[in-house]
């Protein structure tokens, strides 16, 4: 059996050419993210060109991804790089970039912060805290409850408090333009915070899906609106656990996986699944139950950030992810989640359909599934029911061929548009003895639509033993 979590993986300094693109895809790897908070263009343009090229050579599909950087809210600059806040201390927060001191920082989009007296601040991920002792007029004055060493650029997070910020800034606004030009298969928008967010980056990147990155309290707190809009949902562990208490992240991150598989759509886990292996060849114990956990919690996707785009280990990391996957999904306890069942998708038969199908091919014990789809919508929701089985998605759309990369369970497979649905099946099946998936008297489920090559028709499953003679009886 194939491995069905798929893995994400960041491509940065550590995979600085062709090759090294070779070798991630080679060891697991199936979506790539080009992080747009660090890097120039022309850096990523040339990531994406080599990930094309690499990928059309290994006949395998991967999809990219354009991470953007949103309204990340950081400090500005200090003379020496860095600052020492210490206990106690009084410190004044001005809006922009600007250098300050220990005694006046400066916060980007402060001014977007409606800040109360006694609301926390913290800086560096958690590591440093403040709490408000006066706002007026946009002039913060907090004093230090843990201090340490702040530097350059680091996050700023305001737990529980309201921000009004647009999620997407001048300078998304740039990258997704260049990321349109070029062609991603799928955009993650950081800091989400309610659907409308995600209609501003569907104003500038059209039909092309966007995941929507949970990272804030106010996030995830509005979950079930941000689900009515994305097309998938990431749990980024980083920034969520700093607005949230540490012990409350487990919890958010098999909720959010939860609701996002009950609604449809697809589930990533991302931030430190295999954070050691950053420096180390090989992960620490925990996190390796972490990955395993995921798994078992539903997650689509897993992903790799630091490891592979900084890492001193890419390839053994990306390696790493696949053989804890594929542990994870040996387990009888990986299954598909109890309310994930009458996916609605804006089209009933085809979620019907697809949940009958996966649901025939557990009980009769078939290895495979061949879904017929245009846009992948099938496959998504095929993939959304977890079947034993693996699904094979035939399609004549390169876009869908490349986007289905990121579908649990899913293998794209390209495929030239027929003139009826039974040639359809009658040429899948000749790929499947082709390959080797499938064998002479194996039962195979076939999911399809009439009329054949239209989008959202999906309305019939077929049982079919391999190398029978498909009756042409579902033209008349």
């Amino acid at each position: 059996m194939r491995r069905k979590t798929k893995i994400v993986a960041t491509i940065g300094p550590a995979v600085s050419s062709y090759e090294a693109i070779v070798e991630l895809i080679e060891h697991g790897m199936d979506v790539a993210r080009l992080n747009f908070s660090h890097g120039v263009h022309e850096e990523h343009a040339q990531r994406f060109r080599w990930i094309r090229e690499a990928s059309a050579a290994a006949g395998k599909p991967i999809a990219i991804m354009q991470d953007i950087q949103g309204p990340k809210i950081r400090v500005g600059t200090f003379p020496s790089g860095s600052v020492e806040l210490t206990e106690g201390s009084s410190v004044e927060l001005v809006p922009g970039e600007g250098e300050g001191t220990a005694e006046q920082i400066c916060v980007a989009f402060l001014d977007g912060v409606h800040l109360t007296v006694g609301a926390p601040i913290v800086f560096s991920d958690g590591l440093i805290t403040l709490q408000t002792d006066h706002v007026e007029d946009g002039r913060v004055v907090a004093s230090v409850v843990f201090g340490g060493v702040l530097s350059d650029h680091k996050g700023a997070a305001f737990p529980g408090t309201r921000i009004d910020i647009p999620v997407v800034t001048s300078k998304d606004e740039a990258d997704l333009n260049f990321g349109l030009d070029l062609g991603f298969d799928m955009i993650a928008a950081s800091f989400v915070t309610r659907s409308q967010d995600l209609r501003a980056v569907r104003k500038i990147v059209g039909d092309v899906p966007v995941i929507a990155k949970i990272e804030s309290a106010i996030g995830y707190a509005n979950l079930d609106d941000i689900l009515h809009e994305a097309d998938g949902a990431m749990v980024a562990r980083g920034d969520l656990g700093v607005e949230l208490s540490l012990q409350s992240v487990p919890r958010a991150q098999k909720e959010i996986l939860r609701r996002a598989n009950a609604a449809g759509k697809i589930s990533i886990t991302a931030t430190e699944l295999l954070e050691s292996m950053t420096s180390n060849p090989r992960p620490s114990r925990a996190e390796v139950t972490d990955v395993y956990g995921s798994v078992l919690e539903g997650t689509d996707c897993v992903m790799l950030s630091a490891e592979t785009a900084v890492g001193a280990y890419p390839n053994r990391a990306v390696r790493a992810m696949d053989i804890i996957c594929r542990e994870a999904e040996s387990s009888p306890d990986f299954e598909r989640a109890p309310d994930v069942s009458g996916l609605d998708d804006r089209s009933r038969f085809a979620s019907a359909i697809s949940e009958a199908s996966v649901d025939t091919a557990n009980r009769l014990g078939l290895n495979t599934i061949v879904a017929f789809t245009e846009s992948g919508s099938t496959a998504r929701l095929l993939s959304k029911y977890r079947p034993r089985a693996d699904i094979y998605a035939f399609t004549p759309s390169e876009t869908s061929y490349r986007r289905m990369a990121a579908y649990g369970g899913v293998t794209p497979m390209m495929f030239e548009r027929e003139e009826s649905t039974d040639e359809m099946f009658m040429r899948a099946e000749e790929r499947l003895l082709d390959l080797g998936i499938a064998r002479p008297g194996e039962g195979v489920v076939m999911v399809a639509g009439i009329p054949p090559n239209q989008q959202a028709t999906t309305n019939i499953m077929k049982l079919h033993e391999v190398g029978t003679a498909i009756v042409d009886d579902l033209q008349g």
